[in-house]
């Protein structure tokens, strides 16, 4: 992505489109205007990269950055020696994939919720020990809220 004296510009395939992004309040969702298309977009904020989530797929965009600082939201997450996976968008827990004293690692799916009906995966970002899960499946959930944690893998084995 790129900004230019014409608005912002998308490489899709090599060839720059010219593209609109509206954040929706203080949540990781945008919503994107591409040609006549509207793309619910997620995007999360870590040190030299962004997560993108379009249509429940991920993708992991590079910015070259170089920054010393995590996101204040990241910061949160932990807690106590455990990390904690905050609802990044309010909706519906559609599925949960874990319960406590499952052992999960990095990038595991952990719940599934549903919002503008869109599915978006929610991944762990530690490997660790499921020490308790906070929500229900059909439970309406909103950003913020705590819905699992994980004691955190030390690293010594």
């Amino acid at each position: 992505m790129e900004e230019t004296k014409e608005g912002l510009r998308v490489n899709i395939d090599g060839v720059w489109r010219p593209v609109g992004f509206q954040r929706l309040g203080t949540s990781p969702r945008f919503v994107m205007t591409l040609e006549d298309k509207i793309i619910e977009v997620l995007i999360h904020e870590e040190t030299q990269a962004f997560n993108v989530q379009i249509a429940s797929q991920n993708y992991q965009v590079e910015t070259g950055r170089r920054s010393q600082t995590r996101p204040r939201d990241q910061l949160a997450q932990f807690h106590d020696g455990k990390w904690i996976l905050l609802a990044p968008l309010s909706g519906v827990v559609v599925e949960t994939r874990v319960a406590v004293g499952d052992a999960v690692q990095d990038g595991d799916v952990l719940a599934v919720i549903e919002a503008m009906k869109m599915l978006n995966d929610l991944q762990a970002k530690v490997t660790g020990i499921v020490s308790s899960v906070m929500v229900t499946e059909k439970q309406r959930v909103e950003i913020g809220q705590t819905l699992i944690e994980i004691d955190q893998a030390t690293g010594d084995g």
